[in-house]
């Protein structure tokens, strides 16, 4: 007869086996169940555990619901710290694509970082991008798809931009389209080439221009520099104060500036390099006067300007005023009558005097009627953004009814040519290291408190 110490030990190793058996067959079906974010060329891990580098079918992106996908969810502000090393996956060389599919449910997720808190209120380059999702959705969508954008706010901080960067990425983002991040951008471009991610739009940064998987809608900020200092001339300055905010990509706006003007014999009287918190410019107002300027050249952001305008006015000092980026309404409001005859430059057409011209129609009513307060704030740069949008849009519909890849989207995108928007010089792109399309722009002048625009296209 078995003792009791021979059952007990049976028992023992009868549920041993069973354990062994049981938790072999969990393995074995985490090892075959697909996890359900997309983890593409070095893109992060998924809360399951895939391997970095490895690519799904399936994207993860449904954050907060499709709704009405344009206006979709938030990725959120960058409060948390996403890891490097382990959770990041290798980096990829420039130009390396994915081509799993990530449209999700039928609805196409991409990303946007922009400075949502801070200095700067990029919200509505933000709110822009979704009007025009939220138009086409409205419409039935492209191809089956509709589109969403997940955000997240950077607040004027590269550490927070690139957090921003890799939540995104980890949400099984498609592209990033039309981002505005100031201190962001020129980092956060050269990693997502790293990584293989398209990106559409953007502030005009040099590394936007300068790697294979950015498509460019505006002018470079380089560019502008150039065509500001070509300008000078045109308007008779011969003795500027050239006056530019400080930004990781300030240096070779301001070379472009300085040797533009230089090139037509114009000599500034200084350079000076200001923060965009910089609360009070009645110290700029008082050396540009002291130091016999005859202008302001300047490449500030309009919450800037405005700033600048009230200290030139309490000086009673209205020297010339060559800027880039004056245009936006809300802001013009506190510009007083320093703004005067200022001059600007735009590489699309100016909203202030082009109200009836369809594009322009058409931008500003779908911004009307799904963000009717965005209205007054915008300007020359959520035209930018419209238009990326748009062109992101018109890439999907070439890729018709055959997969939604980051691999096609490039392809689309290299593929369009002579393509026009409405509101700027028709864009064309190809393979290649870097996609400038756009070298033109238009002279815009304040008289009364309104901007209208006196030239043709001027290519630089």
């Amino acid at each position: 007869m078995t003792s009791v110490r021979e059952r007990i030990a049976i028992v023992f190793m009868t549920v041993s086996v069973i354990a062994t058996l049981a938790l072999g067959g969990a393995v074995i079906h985490e090892l075959n169940r697909k996890p359900s974010t997309v983890v593409a060329n070095g893109a992060l891990g998924s809360a399951t555990g895939v391997a970095p580098g490895a690519a799904t079918d399936q994207a993860g992106a449904s954050q907060g619901g499709a709704g009405t996908a344009g206006s979709a969810g938030s990725a959120g502000s960058a409060g948390q710290t996403v890891a490097h090393g382990a959770n990041g996956g290798a980096s990829t060389p420039a130009g390396q694509l994915s081509s799993a599919a990530v449209a999700a449910g039928g609805v196409i997720t991409v990303g946007g970082v922009y400075d949502e808190t801070g200095p700067f209120d990029a919200t509505v380059e933000r709110d822009t991008v979704k009007s025009y999702f939220n138009k086409v959705n409205d419409a039935g969508g492209v191809n089956g798809h509709k589109f969403q954008l997940l955000d997240c706010d950077s607040g004027y901080d590269p550490s927070r931009a690139h957090q921003c960067t890799q939540r995104l990425l980890s949400q099984g983002v498609l592209a990033m389209v039309g981002p505005l991040s100031v201190s962001g951008e020129e980092p956060e471009t050269q990693f997502l080439n790293s990584q293989g991610v398209p990106m559409i739009g953007g502030l005009g940064v040099p590394s936007e221009f300068n790697v294979p998987l950015s498509w460019q809608v505006t002018a470079s900020l380089t560019r502008y520099g150039t065509a500001m200092g070509t300008h000078a001339k045109d308007l008779g300055i011969k003795a500027p104060e050239v006056l530019i905010i400080n930004a990781n990509f300030i240096a070779p706006v301001k070379d472009a500036i300085l040797a533009a003007l230089h090139a037509q014999g114009i000599k500034e009287k200084s350079v000076d390099i200001v923060d965009a918190t910089k609360p009070d410019y009645t110290d700029i107002a008082l050396k540009t006067s002291s130091e016999g300027a005859d202008s302001i050249i300047a490449g500030l952001d309009p919450f800037s300007y405005a700033r600048l305008f009230q200290a030139l006015d309490r000086q009673n000092f209205h020297p010339k005023m060559l800027g880039l980026g004056l245009d936006k309404a809300s802001a013009n409001k506190s510009y007083g009558a320093a703004a005067n005859n200022a001059e600007s430059l735009t590489p699309l057409l100016e909203p202030w005097d082009h109200h009836s011209d369809p594009g322009i129609a058409d931008y500003e009513g779908t911004v009307r009627k799904y963000f009717p307060n965005q209205v007054p704030a915008l300007d020359v740069y959520t035209e930018g953004d419209w238009v990326a949008a748009e062109l992101f849009v018109e890439a999907v519909k070439r890729i018709g009814t055959a997969p939604i890849t980051r691999q096609s989207l490039a392809n689309a995108l290299n593929g369009v040519a002579n393509f026009n928007p409405g509101i700027t010089v028709p864009l064309s792109y190809g393979p290649g290291n870097s996609h400038d399309p756009n070298h033109c722009f238009q002279w815009i002048r304040n008289q009364g408190g309104n901007w209208s625009t006196y030239s043709g296209w001027n290519c630089f």
